[in-house]
């Protein structure tokens, strides 16, 4: 029988009021604090804690550290640290700001070089429950990490589709491509209008709008054309009133659709300086409503349809800061989906919402 592993955990994450599931130890791991069943109170554990000096770790089993670091009396940001490491997710989006932080296009942007990046997007799709990647997704960002972070949820997102559409393993791989490279152009333009912490001016806006034709300058005779035109045509509308080129319909390529909706859901779920951050629950609603213009209807109500069943049964934190299990998702309504909390069951409104929906990694 293999030994149990122990890591070790900042004792401060340990909250009053938590019943034990297993022994907890000292920063060493050999001495006994508090035993399975016990439970957890400030007094007691400083008490303990006390006894050995400016160390603050204790040292738990595995299956508790992960339960305990999924959970809500953790802070916000050091879960989203530890879920990102977990999935790999850090990894990877290293990986990509290194990419797009180099100037020596002509070097890396090679479809063969980059082909290893692909496979470990697409390793994350086979390994790991679809809440867990939208769970690293859906977390604010810093402005200046957008651009990376951006590409790299996009080419999940465009993956996630890709197999919900139940396209080939090939056709995966390029959508995860498209996702990682559409908006490459940006690299071109002028960090002050990129990164801006307000809405552009229109004569901004006319800068920006330009990124799609410096994706499809960039990518030009190195990667398959399926690439190339997500890239170019991601803002197209099917009316013909997006950008660059004012295309319409079929001319707009299943790949540029896909990325499309995938674009505009992170966007939506991401942070801005100037808007709030939103639940993806609140995003659905919005997709469904058809606040975007010009998106292909059916690969979006694939998109909600799918994201509907992947959430339902998570966990949430409801506004009475006590948590809930999600049942049901409605289609046309989706930002009241039907909770289940305390043995009742009922709709969210204004006063009761959901505030959070966590992720476990058990």
């Amino acid at each position: 029988m293999s030994e149990r592993k122990l890591r070790a955990l900042a004792a401060e994450y340990l909250w009053d009021g938590l019943v034990l599931k297993d022994d907890i130890f000292n920063h060493t791991g050999d001495v006994l604090l508090l035993p399975k069943g016990e439970t957890v109170t400030r007094h007691k554990l400083n008490k303990l804690m006390g006894f050995y000096g400016d160390n603050k770790n204790i040292m738990v089993y595995e299956e508790t550290f992960l339960e305990i670091m999924s959970d809500e009396h953790v802070p916000a940001e050091v879960r989203q640290t530890f879920l990102e490491s977990h999935v790999g997710y850090t990894q990877i989006h290293q990986s990509v700001g290194g990419l797009f932080k180099r100037l020596d296009y002509e070097t890396w942007l090679d479809s063969e070089k980059i082909k290893p990046l692909v496979q470990a997007v697409f390793s994350k799709l086979e390994h790991f429950d679809p809440v867990m990647i939208l769970s690293c997704i859906n977390f604010p960002r810093p402005m200046e990490e957008d651009l990376q972070r951006h590409s790299l949820n996009v080419a999940l997102l465009n993956g996630m589709q890709a197999e919900w559409l139940e396209l080939s393993k090939d056709e995966v791989e390029t959508l995860l491509l498209a996702g990682l490279l559409h908006d490459i152009g940006k690299t071109k333009i002028p960090e002050e209008i990129l990164n801006a912490p307000r809405r552009l001016t229109e004569e901004e806006m006319a800068v920006m709008r330009m990124h799609p034709v410096y994706s499809d300058e960039l990518l030009r005779g190195k990667f398959d054309d399926n690439v190339r035109l997500a890239a170019r045509h991601h803002h197209e509308k099917l009316m013909g009133t997006g950008y660059p080129d004012g295309i319409a319909d079929e001319k707009i390529g299943l790949y540029a659709r896909i990325t499309a909706i995938s674009d505009i859901y992170d966007a939506m779920v991401s942070a801005r300086s100037y808007k709030s951050t939103r639940l993806p629950l609140d995003v659905f609603d919005m997709l469904y409503q058809e606040e975007f213009e010009g998106l292909d209807r059916s690969l979006v109500m694939n998109f909600l349809n799918n994201m509907r069943s992947r959430y339902i049964s998570k966990q949430v934190v409801m506004s009475n800061d006590r948590r809930g299990e999600i049942v049901y998702i409605p289609l046309n309504d989706a930002s009241h989906p039907i909770i289940r909390q305390d043995g009742d069951i009922r709709q969210t409104d204004e006063e009761w919402y959901c505030r959070e929906i966590l992720s476990t990694v058990i």
